[in-house]
């Protein structure tokens, strides 16, 4: 978290990082529950590129914590976030659950953990070849 000199919070960077609509509704879909970025390109329709680089800055502005579930990051909503952005975030939220209801609709409707049930199917619809060398 990106923290003044003063100590405090620095509110300009959270207010820059949720400035973009696409951070906005990441930060909404992770209000439901902890997400790996393939959960979070279902819900929004993104690319995984583009996933990747909003949340790389809402990290980077503190709003965000990791966690690791086998091969994958799962990220949440700090919990340990000051008031003052702890409201604000949670304004923010349920105004993008307003104005984006069909993001949650999509979460809900992909199963948790998508990229590993994506990369399960891609092994049973393509088995790897052994070669041998030459």
């Amino acid at each position: 978290m990106r923290v003044s000199s003063t100590g405090t919070i620095d509110m300009v960077i959270v207010a820059k990082a949720l400035g973009d609509e696409t951070r906005a509704r990441i930060v909404g879909v992770l209000g439901v529950r902890a997400l790996c970025v393939c959960e979070v390109k279902a819900a929004l329709s993104l690319s995984q590129a583009t996933v990747s680089d909003h949340v790389r800055v809402l990290l980077d502005a503190g709003l965000l914590s990791t966690s690791r579930e086998s091969y994958w990051t799962l990220y949440t909503i700090r919990e340990d976030l000051p008031p003052e952005a702890l409201q604000f975030v949670s304004l923010l939220m349920d105004q993008v659950q307003t104005k984006f209801p069909e993001d949650r609709t999509r979460l809900t409707g992909t199963p948790v953990f998508l990229c590993c049930t994506d990369s399960r199917n891609r092994r049973a619809t393509r088995p790897r070849t052994l070669r041998r060398k030459t």
